[in-house]
Parts: C-alpha cells; sequence; structure tokens
C-alpha cells in the first residue's frame, strides 16, 4: 500500500511563505508521493512560485507531481513559474507521465494543464465563432495529449 496526497488551489503568494512552510513540512510523515493540482500561485508570478517551491525542495524523499491551472498562466510567466517548480524537483506534466517505483508499487501520474472549465451544465461546442471553435479545438487536443499520456508508460509488449 502507498499513500498519495494531493492538493490544488494552494494560490501561493509572497505573503504566506512561514504559512506554507509550515503545512507542507508534514507531508512526507503521512504520504509516499504528493501530487500539485494546478493554480499554485495567486497570479503565476515567478515570486510566488518560488515560495511554494522552496517549501517543496524541504521535503527530501518522496516524489511530486504537479500541473498549471490557470492562475498559473495569469502573468505570461507560466515557462519561468514551470522552471522553478522543476528546479524544486518537482514533475511537471504536460500532456505527460512520470512512472516511479515506490516500494513495491509502481505508480504512473498522468497530467496537463486544466482548461476552461467543464463543469456540469457549461459545455462548449465547437459551433458558431471563429473563437469559440478553437478554445473547443484546443481543448480536446489537450484532452487527447493527456490520454496519449495515459498510456504512454504501458510497454507496448502487453
Amino acid at each position: 500500500m502507498i499513500r498519495l496526497a494531493a492538493v490544488g488551489d494552494v494560490h501561493c503568494g509572497t505573503d504566506v511563505r512561514a504559512q506554507i512552510r509550515a503545512q507542507f513540512a508534514s507531508v512526507p510523515d503521512h504520504a509516499d508521493a504528493l501530487l500539485l493540482a494546478g493554480d499554485l500561485t495567486r497570479l503565476g508570478l515567478r515570486e510566488e512560485a518560488e515560495v511554494l517551491a522552496d517549501a517543496l525542495r524541504d521535503l527530501q524523499g518522496i516524489p511530486i507531481a504537479g500541473v498549471l491551472g490557470n492562475h498559473d498562466y495569469q502573468s505570461n510567466q507560466q515557462d519561468e513559474v514551470r522552471a522553478i517548480f522543476e528546479s524544486a524537483g518537482v514533475h511537471m506534466l504536460e500532456g505527460s507521465s512520470v512512472v516511479w517505483d515506490i516500494g513495491s508499487v509502481r505508480v504512473a501520474v498522468a497530467g496537463t494543464k486544466g482548461f476552461g472549465g467543464g463543469f456540469e451544465g457549461t459545455h462548449a461546442t465547437a459551433f458558431g465563432e471563429p473563437e469559440m471553435k478553437g478554445f473547443v479545438e484546443h481543448t480536446r487536443s489537450l484532452a487527447d495529449r493527456l490520454a496519449r499520456a495515459c498510456t504512454s508508460w504501458i510497454p507496448r509488449s502487453l
């Protein structure tokens, strides 16, 4: 048996450094791996990412995977934000997957950024304005990449 911890919507800012470090400090005592499910920063700023990345660097010995959310794209610094998390040892997933051997268990995690909601009753269709068609096509492309990532780790001989 393995224990997975998952958190999303952290919305980390520069004013919560001590709280973030304290909240993440006990993760290795309770989990064998950590999943970060987007909206890791408030506004997608490098300084905000550094606060969370510093806390994650302290989590020696457990694998961490994450995806960016819409907040992490807000300031158009997503490449730098992603690199900051990667420098802290986080496997940042974007239509990709990672496989970990945790004890005697193999764990595969696939991920991609969130895009455009998808809440009940708000499903978009590729009908009408070109902008709407482009939005839906981009969403489908992300979903297709995620589907491929979910099976990319399976040996071809199966």
